[in-house]
């Protein structure tokens, strides 16, 4: 009953997107089939079937009309609503909404996409009911997608055909433990149907001229709450405020190089706990608790989005939580031309500490 009350919920909302915008609307469903990756040892245990599940999605095609368009050889974008079932009751069943963008190359025969949302796990971790679950401590968690296909529009009327691999990737970044995550390799087929007979009229390329810009200096103060590995010393607010540079290099492309200033409660109690219990490990509870990490950045611009990435290593960090280097990956919205919000998730390796929300401004 979920699933069919979740699919006629598809079909009213991509109804109406498609009666705004007929000519380049298109819409496309997938079937796909794959295997957990063993991403982490403790997932190993969760690693009994094969997940399965399908995919639709609403799509715009671009025309050229604004330079990003043509910058990027004229993607789309839209809206995904994906269901996935992991044939093993433990985990249970994922419904996730997002957006994303699909990318071409070789002639526009192969197409990568890219997508960010939010998903619904039926069974998180319950001490209880569901201890095994490890994968997701919470019921809502992210959802990213990566896909490279194969595709063929109009292959028979406006019905296309479409086929390649999927990464899936769940997890609620650190909010509630436990939160492993899981990171699903899939093959896919699906179908197209173009809601127009007609082709997309395509803008004559423009050819722009170079685009660059003077070294910019941005300051972030970021936020939210996360909680330790070990479950049951509850969630903590965190704050991070972060300085750098930027040098836009051409329209499409930035690189940044910049300090973090971290400050997070759970790590304080992380510290406290982990002193009590193992005293052999000869931990000082009142280390400082407080990071430093300097970091050196990139970032795609397409019109107001930004997708920002960087590396960072820690200078300071006493309390040797983590000590190895960690990566910041997300989404930027610029509201002005000197405001921006952003959301990103910080990790270390395969291991989400937190997912960050700021505010920005570029100077």
């Amino acid at each position: 009953m979920r699933l069919r009350l979740f699919f006629v919920l598809i079909l009213v909302t991509l109804g109406a997107f498609s009666q705004e915008r007929e000519t380049n609307d298109y819409l496309a469903i997938d079937y796909h089939y794959g295997s957990i990756l063993k991403h982490n040892k403790t997932v190993t245990d969760l690693i009994h079937a094969h997940p399965a599940g399908l995919m639709l999605s609403y799509n715009v095609r671009t025309t050229g009309a604004k330079r990003w368009e043509q910058e990027y050889n004229y993607p789309d974008w839209g809206v995904s609503m994906l269901y996935q079932d992991f044939n093993y009751g433990v985990l249970g069943k994922n419904y996730s909404v997002g957006f994303h963008y699909n990318f071409y190359f070789l002639n526009r025969n192969l197409q990568l996409r890219i997508g960010e949302g939010i998903n619904y796990n039926t069974m998180p971790f319950d001490i209880e009911t569901n201890f095994k679950n490890v994968a997701y401590g919470s019921h809502l968690t992210g959802f990213t997608q990566i896909g490279l296909q194969y595709v063929k529009p109009k292959l028979v009327g406006n019905l296309g055909l479409r086929a390649g691999v999927l990464l899936l990737h769940h997890s609620n970044g650190g909010v509630k433990s436990p939160n492993t995550g899981t990171n699903v390799f899939s093959t896919s087929v699906g179908l197209t149907y173009d809601f127009s007979d007609q082709p997309v009229e395509i803008k004559e390329r423009v050819e722009y001229e170079k685009y660059t810009e003077p070294l910019r200096f941005n300051l972030v103060v970021r936020g939210g709450i996360n909680e330790s590995d070990y479950i049951g010393l509850g969630q903590h607010p965190f704050f991070v405020l972060s300085t750098f540079v930027d040098k836009r290099l051409s329209y499409k492309h930035s690189i940044q190089l910049g300090v973090d200033v971290i400050a997070s409660e759970f790590l304080k109690r992380h510290i406290e706990y982990t002193a009590l219990a193992f005293p052999d490990r000869d931990i000082d509870p009142d280390v400082d608790y407080k990071r430093v990490g300097v970091f050196l950045g990139h970032e795609f611009r397409m019109n107001k989005i930004g997708i920002p990435t960087q590396l960072a290593y820690y200078v300071y960090n006493p309390s040797g939580y983590e000590n190895v280097p960690y990566v910041r990956a997300g989404v930027k919205y610029y509201m002005s031309e000197k405001w921006f919000a952003v959301g990103t998730v910080r990790a270390h390796g395969f291991n989400a500490e937190t997912i960050e929300l700021g505010l920005g401004i570029r100077l």
